[in-house]
């Protein structure tokens, strides 16, 4: 009887963990939560940039179809400011603290078909390190207070505009402004606006104009 005892007590501690056993156990659990954790934050971490990364290149994309868009609808007609004194189609200011390109498009969305034209006169710049769109109610007779400024993009480092008439490159608009032959209403052959970014760097569209100018406009 008491062989038997001794053979059960016996078959009943072999039957459990050691000590050394648990821990061992335990470090290996361990390193896979480990591993484990460290996977799911490296996707993590990827996910969010990713998403980062394709909100920006989709801002990015956005800003210069809205560019293209009103590059290819501009028009000729000369406006007047809030004064009431006469501004040329286009004129462009890329060398001051605020640089900016204004301009007169075609094309001004109306669906509620108001009585009113479908000009749109607008004014691209930098604040801070932002480009903005600023839109005006009305092309004549421009009251600042009653613009749209709509932020297009994110830091952004410069903004460069030039202006091709069919033989040179200019880095200003209109390029007779205050000669005696000067012509207020004639537009660049082709724009090329180019944007520095912080993170992408320089880029840069070239856009073809309708409008055509002749030698003799030119004087």
């Amino acid at each position: 009887m008491k062989l038997a005892n001794a053979n059960q007590i016996k078959n009943m501690r072999s039957d459990g963990f050691t000590l050394i056993e648990i821990l061992v156990a335990m470090a290996i659990m361990a390193v896979i939560g480990v591993g484990a954790l460290s996977i799911l934050n490296t996707a993590t971490t990827t996910s969010n940039k990713i998403k980062v990364d394709g909100k920006r290149l989709n801002d990015v994309q956005r800003a210069f179809l809205l560019i293209s868009q009103d590059m290819q609808q501009l028009t000729s007609r000369l406006v007047r400011d809030e004064f009431g004194d006469r501004l040329p189609a286009m004129k462009s200011d890329l060398q001051s603290s605020a640089p900016y390109l204004r301009v007169t498009r075609l094309g001004r969305r109306n669906p509620a078909l108001l009585p009113r034209s479908n000009l749109e006169h607008l004014i691209y710049t930098i604040e801070g390190k932002q480009l903005y769109r600023i839109s005006y109610p009305y092309v004549d007779g421009m009251v600042a207070e009653n613009a749209l400024k709509r932020p297009l993009l994110e830091n952004v480092e410069a903004m460069k505009v030039q202006f091709y008439d069919g033989e040179e490159w200019y880095d200003y608009w209109p390029i007779d402004e205050g000669s005696e032959d000067a012509n207020p209403q004639a537009l660049p052959v082709g724009v090329k606006f180019e944007l520095e970014l912080t993170d992408y760097g320089k880029l840069e569209r070239v856009f073809a104009l309708s409008d055509r100018i002749e030698k003799s406009d030119r004087g």
